[in-house]
């Protein structure tokens, strides 16, 4: 029987690699893709191993993958949450909370973006309930190493601005801003997460990507409404 991974009008060149919570932005309904199917070739360079750790906390499901990765590859687009918020001026427009294009995953097949252990939480409001509702997905890791470039149109969450090569040290809050255009990400074993918030009366709905924090700081992230919309 023949497995089958499909990208984003992607072509991959996989070294020992997985899909990484990187790709989570191509979740189908927070995105817009053309999918294109991986050669065999392709899919007999994908490699992983390790064990994993499950545990619930509290309204939380905690999976951690111990397994490691590296990636070189290229994505067209990937776009994640389509919806209408307020801007600096106050007016209500539709955009995209994460909006980038022409993006290159390591540097080279010799220079790939190395990850080390992956993180899966989902947060409930009530996880003993019959009618629990999902109020919070987060994806990623605590240990990338490497490059990520692109065109960074539009991005939402925060970044450590140590990332992008500057001294300040508080984080650089993003709302649907271009703020990374011409930066490049400069991962130095540090946290990558993406959070997906379905709180639809919350100042933290919607996706943002959390860079350059560990999973104790990607997850207790907040905004306030004059940093991120009303």
């Amino acid at each position: 029987m023949t497995s089958r991974v499909f990208f984003n009008r992607t072509k991959f060149i996989l070294k020992r690699a997985l899909i990484f919570g990187f790709l989570a932005l191509l979740i189908p309904g927070v995105c817009a893709a053309e999918l294109s199917e991986m050669t065999n070739a392709e899919m007999a360079q994908i490699r992983g191993t390790g064990p994993t750790n499950l545990y619930i906390e509290g309204d939380t499901v905690r999976l951690f993958l111990d397994i490691h990765m590296e990636t070189f590859g290229e994505i067209d687009s990937a776009k994640a949450a389509y919806y209408p918020k307020e801007d600096s001026s106050g007016t209500t427009v539709y955009n995209w909370d994460v909006n980038w294009t022409d993006v290159t995953i390591g540097q080279s097949m010799a220079t790939p973006l190395v990850t080390d252990g992956l993180i899966f939480r989902t947060e409930f409001d009530d996880i003993n309930a019959s009618n629990k509702q999902l109020k919070r997905i987060i994806i990623g890791t605590n240990n990338m190493d490497g490059q990520i470039s692109g065109t960074f149109t539009t991005t939402t969450g925060a970044v450590n601005p140590t990332v992008v090569g500057q001294t300040t040290t508080a984080p650089i809050v993003m709302n649907r801003s271009g703020d990374l255009q011409g930066k490049t990400l400069n991962m130095d074993n540090t946290g990558f997460f993406i959070d997906i918030n379905f709180n639809g009366t919350s100042p933290e709905r919607g996706v943002k990507t959390i860079i350059g924090y560990p999973e104790s700081k990607a997850v207790n992230f907040t905004f306030s409404s004059n940093d991120w919309w009303q």
